[in-house]
């Protein structure tokens, strides 16, 4: 029968976690799994950095944990980097959970101390009730086969780092068995039997009672059909039905419609990274091809939009800037991301009225100055010819304007009224008649 740690290297070598003799940088709570992860990945003969994050959530306990970290990095000779990240009035104004918050900071002090010390593998000490604890979560809060899957033995953390699991297939029973053995010692926490917390109530009053290891097997063969079968399958699918940005929604009709949902989420992943989605906001998202051209829904910092043919995935402020509302008198000059505006006022009938480089308008109509600003929703206008008035809105997606480049387009206004989308439509109100006498040009100057 192999050993323990003999296992772990072969679970490690399997997985393809790390290289023999390779750096690594082990997270370390005091805790036993994370202290028998280091002695084991010692014993394999790889070069450890040792990780610590003092939260001060439990006041002297947390002190003592820094403490006990520390003696065992210089009895072992290994270097420590040791941080102080106090996070409870962090918590406490974000709204989120402090494990929620503890995690983030602890993954980006990871990230941070393997990037400053050149080292590309982070370990961490969880192990197969973690898993078993991790999918009954998932399944509490209604999950895909993505949740079922639960951990991985390795992930990206970001383009250099990678996080990894070596203990993923041991059990809590046989790390503590191997700490015993080997005359390791390890700091309790006590907040891990706090029933308050809905993952020690399942450790301590679910868990005892199912096989854990059994349910990490689960999560084991889900995750192997996430990999071979339904991540390719979404892949190919994706590729063939998006352009640039955007989503084609006569190609998503024509997939299930499971299918489709799962599609959306990759496209929010994809192209507005920072957002939390989840199956409500997909199907949100997924309402939009039902509705008119233009629709849109606000996603995190971006926005998904309804266009022609398309849903249209847009990060915050794609490319755009904002320029507040400007005023152009005669003889003034307003300057814009991809232009400026002069206005002129003359007595003499112009020549010709199509103007290349901009617009004739009845100057007794206009009241000034103009307003510059960006077109807002509900904004509407009588075009040039038009009985009635359209929503700018509706006219870009006529003109089959982007809508990745709409939110850029600017509009001259006369009080409330819309005189000129600049560079599409002028308004039929302020055109030139047969009884103009002042004349008005608004000329366009492109960068």
């Amino acid at each position: 029968m192999r050993s323990f740690k003999d296992r772990v290297g072969s679970y490690m070598s399997r997985t393809g976690q790390s290289a023999k003799h390779q750096s690594i940088l082990v997270g370390v709570s005091g805790g036993v799994d994370s202290v028998v992860l280091l002695d084991v990945l010692c014993g394999l003969g790889y070069l450890c950095d040792v990780v610590h994050v003092n939260y001060h959530l439990r006041g002297k306990e947390s002190d003592e944990d820094a403490y006990f970290v520390s003696n065992l990095c210089q009895h072992r000779g290994l270097n420590l980097h040791l941080h102080d990240a106090p996070i409870r009035d962090d918590a406490a104004n974000s709204g989120s959970s402090i494990q929620m918050i503890a995690r983030k900071v602890r993954y980006d002090l990871f990230i941070r101390t393997a990037m400053a010390k050149q080292i590309s593998v982070v370990a961490v000490g969880h192990h197969a009730d973690d898993q078993a604890e991790t999918l009954l979560i998932n399944l509490n809060r209604g999950t895909g086969p993505e949740g079922i899957a639960g951990m991985r033995p390795v992930r990206s953390l970001d383009q250099k780092v990678d996080l990894i699991r070596p203990l993923l297939e041991e059990t809590r029973a046989s790390i503590t068995a191997f700490a015993k053995a080997h005359h390791l010692r390890w700091r309790e926490d006590s907040t891990n039997q706090d029933d308050k917390y809905l993952r020690s109530h399942i450790r301590s009053s679910v868990i005892p009672h199912l096989n854990a290891k059994a349910l990490a097997r689960s999560s084991h063969l889900i995750r192997l059909w996430m990999d071979q079968v339904i991540d390719p399958l979404i892949d190919s699918h994706f590729s063939a039905i998006s352009e640039g940005s955007a989503l084609k929604i006569s190609a998503l009709r024509n997939v299930p419609e499971v299918l489709v949902q799962r599609l959306i989420i990759e496209g929010i992943r994809r192209w507005i990274a920072d957002a939390f989605v989840d199956e409500a906001l997909a199907e949100r998202v997924r309402g939009l091809m039902d509705l008119q051209p233009g629709k849109r829904i606000e996603v995190g910092g971006g926005a998904v939009w309804r266009d022609r043919h398309h849903l249209v995935f847009q990060k915050a402020c794609l490319n755009q800037t904002i320029v507040e509302s400007q005023s152009l008198s005669d003889s003034s000059e307003v300057t814009l991301p991809t232009g400026s505006l002069q206005l002129s006022i003359s007595d003499e009938r112009p020549g010709e009225l199509q103007a290349p480089d901009g617009i004739w308008l009845d100057a007794e109509k206009l009241n000034l100055p103009l307003t510059v600003r960006h077109w807002l929703q509900g904004d509407r206008i009588q075009s040039l010819g038009m009985e009635g008035t359209k929503k700018v809105s509706d006219l870009l997606t006529d003109l089959k304007i982007p809508v990745t480049e709409r939110q850029q387009v600017m509009v001259v206004c006369s009080e409330e009224d819309i005189v000129w989308v600049i560079g599409h439509r002028l308004s039929h109100h302020f055109r030139i008649t047969q009884s103009t006498k002042k004349y008005a040009k608004i000329c366009f100057i492109r960068h």
